[in-house]
């Protein structure tokens, strides 16, 4: 299994970085392994939303369909994947900073199943490199809304 937890803080309010956090298709906007993001379903989104992503893994690229499983406006989302070969869930912890901002804590684990599980140290080096690049491109994101807010 691999496991990443990064904390950071954000000047936008925790309903700004919260909104663009659960729609999972700002994915393609700040993660660089992720090609391409919709949404499966429609309305508010919320427990049971759905999204698939295009999880680009060196020359392949692999679909993958996130389900909010628990959402607490403007605190707490959480999104699962899982297939035959993998499962994965992304923990987003979302509170005020004592600046007026948002401190956010990404919270991310996936692992491998069946025979895949052998490859887990090499999933560890590799999800550990590309999970930072994602945290520092939302990380980015996330700043960038406070200057459209401006």
């Amino acid at each position: 299994m691999a496991h990443i937890i990064e904390d950071f803080t954000v000047a936008v309010p925790p309903s700004t970085a919260f909104a663009y956090v659960a729609d999972f298709t700002n994915t393609r906007h700040w993660d660089p392994q992720i090609d391409e993001a919709r949404r499966l379903d429609s309305g508010p989104i919320g427990v049971g939303s759905a999204f698939e992503v295009a999880l680009r893994i060196g020359s392949r690229t692999t679909m993958l369909v996130y389900t909010v499983m628990t959402f607490a406006p403007d605190e707490h989302v959480v999104l699962e994947t899982s297939g035959s070969w993998y499962r994965g869930r992304d923990d987003v912890r979302i509170r005020p900073s004592a600046t007026g901002g948002s401190e956010v804590r990404w919270d991310a684990v996936f692992a491998l199943r069946g025979p895949l599980v052998i490859l887990e140290p090499l999933l560890r080096i590799g999800f550990r490199r590309t999970a930072r690049k994602a945290v520092d491109g939302l990380e980015a994101a996330l700043t960038a809304l406070r200057t459209e807010e401006e």
